[in-house]
């Protein structure tokens, strides 16, 4: 089987983050959660320029539960961004990270709830999300 796909997400909701790492295994594996905005400016640009030493402090995410020296820790080669993360937010992270990582290599994607709806969910379905982002991820 092929190594999974790295990546990071920045969303609300620690419940709904972490059933949609379930959903998103076995190919894509998401190594670190943000909760809150200043998690996700302080934790996300050193990561995707690829400082392993970068903890989630939300505890999410398999880089938690490896030591900051463990070779096992993997840089995220996109960020996903929750349905309620608002636009100016996730406009800023993309920049931090991108001055930060110098803005090769790091792709992000969002899933809208407009999206989620549309796709036959009445609310914040990880099974639904799931989908969309391996679609989206497909499309790169």
């Amino acid at each position: 089987m092929a190594t999974p796909t790295p990546i990071a997400i920045y969303g609300r909701d620690a419940k709904i983050a972490e059933a949609i790492r379930a959903k998103l295994l076995p190919d894509i594996d998401v190594v670190h959660t943000c909760l809150t905005l200043p998690q996700a400016e302080s934790e996300l640009p050193p990561l995707c320029a690829g400082d392993l030493t970068t903890s989630p402090s939300s505890g999410l995410g398999s880089n938690a539960s490896e030591p900051p020296e463990s070779s096992r820790r993997r840089v995220p080669r996109a960020v996903f961004f929750g349905g309620g993360v608002p636009e100016e937010e996730m406009e800023r992270v993309e920049r931090l990270v991108r001055d930060k990582a110098g803005g090769e290599g790091v792709q992000f994607l969002r899933v809208t709830r407009e999206e989620v709806l549309a796709a036959g969910a009445t609310g914040p379905d990880p099974e639904v999300i799931a989908r969309i982002y391996r679609e989206k991820v497909a499309g790169l």
